[in-house]
């Protein structure tokens, strides 16, 4: 028995109602997070060089949300996983901001040794250390050139050098610079060879980055097996997809095949993590 116009006028009223409530609701709440999305974000990419506004950042994340949401209802036609799928870059924006300070950062201390060449080059020549620094700068290749001219321009608003590369050890957080950084500000004002120290600081660097190296090649062969190791299960369900197109079907309608499925995927994260925690390990 079908439900009179009153009746489906009522339950339309309800509907409309409780979504405006939940609207109400969640709306601040998303847009908080949105805000401190954009601003971290924005923060990170700044402390990169990357000028990047907060609204910036917030227009590219709601754009990048809508075009994500739409291309997953147009293929699935699920508004759930079209919505699941539309808030997915607000999540990952924070990841992909911490990637590229990672990823610049390694590349910093790569062009590490090649700086404290020049750098001692120049204190040899009988410069002082802020002149060095000032002469070094547009040598440098980027990356490592707008650190030295942001240390540079730190110095000449009349921060101390040691106050300075302290503050620039603590804004990278990177050992490399630490090594660096700690022993400058310990013979800067007690007068020392900065050259030997430079040159020193130079070679145990050079050493730490082929022992890296040597390292991740000695590692290469388990990196490989752990990428191998990740992919085989979704590559078999794929390929028996194909094969036995109602086996997955089944697996998901019954009790026993979801447990399968269940204990597949917790077993395939365990061996995931435990891959990773012994390569680290072996770093």
């Amino acid at each position: 028995m079908g439900m009179t116009f009153a009746e489906y006028s009522l339950f339309a009223g309800g509907a409309i109602c409780l979504a405006f409530f939940l609207f109400r609701t969640l709306a601040p709440y998303f847009r908080f997070r949105l805000d401190n999305t954009a601003e971290t974000t924005s923060r990170i990419l700044r402390e990169e060089f990357l000028s990047l506004a907060p609204d910036q950042v917030r227009r590219i994340v709601l754009a990048a949300g809508a075009m994500t949401a739409l291309a997953a209802m147009v293929s699935t036609k699920d508004l759930l996983l079209g919505i699941a799928a539309g808030l997915s870059p607000a999540f990952l924006c924070g990841a992909v901001a911490r990637y590229i300070r990672a990823r610049r950062r390694k590349q910093i201390v790569s062009q590490l040794p090649a700086f404290l060449e020049i750098l001692s080059g120049h204190v040899k020549a009988g410069h002082s250390i802020p002149e060095s620094l000032q002469e070094t700068a547009p040598l440098l290749p980027s990356g490592i050139r707008e650190e030295v001219s942001w240390l540079c321009q730190t110095v000449r608003l009349g921060t101390p050098l040691p106050d300075a590369l302290l503050v620039w050890a603590q804004r990278m957080k990177c050992e490399e610079i630490s090594m660096i950084v700690f022993p400058l500000r310990i013979a800067i004002p007690a007068g020392g060879n900065l050259y030997d120290l430079l040159t020193r600081c130079r070679d145990i660097l050079r050493a730490k980055i082929r022992q890296e190296e040597k390292m991740r090649s000695m590692t290469a062969q388990a990196r490989l097996q752990a990428l191998v190791l990740t992919m085989l299960p979704p590559g078999f369900i794929a390929v028996l997809s194909r094969i036995e197109p109602g086996y997955i079907a089944r697996c998901r309608e019954t009790a026993a095949g979801k447990t399968i499925l269940v204990i597949t995927g917790a077993l395939q994260l365990l061996g995931w993590f435990f891959i990773r925690r012994i390569m680290a390990a072996s770093k």
